[in-house]
């Protein structure tokens, strides 16, 4: 089981109306793409944090760490907001010239950038405040009651399946090499990353079949959930 079904299903908010915490977080996301305020970004990471870690009793090191996994990927972008290009000093806060281009921060950027910030993290919060005290199977009540087309809702309890079961093989995999000292170098390593990405195709496959067998046994009618 993934760590964020392990919170989802294991938090005390867990059995709380789906309806209410999907609605909730939904609409302070919308809230916190659309509205562009400094104030209103961080009072809705304070508010959301404090219901998941005061409220729902999230671990708090489990959440880092999954917080920590997107913020990489914020930061570096933001960093493209910071820094910019110019032929002129102009307003540069801090510069350094390279091939007679000026590249540095201004305070514009800065506030720019800040403003990114928050309304990201603040979105981020909203997010995981629906996927951490929300279980997949009141996430399937609640697309159901919003009427999103049954296909999509197939789509995606496909691609959840999925998700276990690609982490699996890889895990059996990886165990196996490794304990045929297939990573000791980064020769070999190399070489193991490719066994293992070829042996996995070839694997998930396997077990694509072996599924489709189970429902066909099972006279599946096109529908996973009732």
């Amino acid at each position: 089981m993934l760590i964020i079904d392990k919170i989802a299903y294991n938090n005390r908010l867990a059995n709380a109306n789906p309806y209410l915490k999907f609605g909730f977080g939904f609409a302070l996301l919308i809230l916190a793409v659309w509205w562009e305020s400094i104030w209103i970004s961080t009072g809705i990471i304070i508010g959301m944090n404090a219901l998941l870690l005061l409220v729902a009793k999230v671990n708090k090191k489990q959440y880092i760490k999954l917080l920590s996994i997107p913020s990489v990927f914020i930061i570096l972008s933001l960093l493209a907001i910071v820094f910019y290009f110019s032929r002129e000093k102009g307003d540069f806060l801090f510069s350094v010239k390279v091939l007679g281009y000026y590249v540095g921060y201004s305070k514009i950027t800065l506030i720019r950038s800040l403003y990114v910030l928050l309304r990201c993290f603040a979105a981020l919060s909203c997010i995981y405040f629906m996927t951490l005290t929300t279980g997949f199977n009141q996430m399937i009540v609640v697309l159901k009651k919003l009427r999103i087309p049954k296909e999509m809702i197939e789509i995606i309890m496909l691609v959840y399946r999925f998700i276990f079961i690609f982490l699996e093989e890889v895990a059996e995999i990886y165990i196996a090499q490794e304990m045929r000292f297939g990573y000791v170098n980064f020769k070999t390593s190399y070489r193991s990353l490719g066994i293992l990405i070829s042996t996995l195709f070839t694997r998930i496959m396997i077990r694509y079949r072996d599924m489709s067998i189970a429902l066909d046994t099972k006279l599946y009618d096109g529908e996973f959930y009732i």
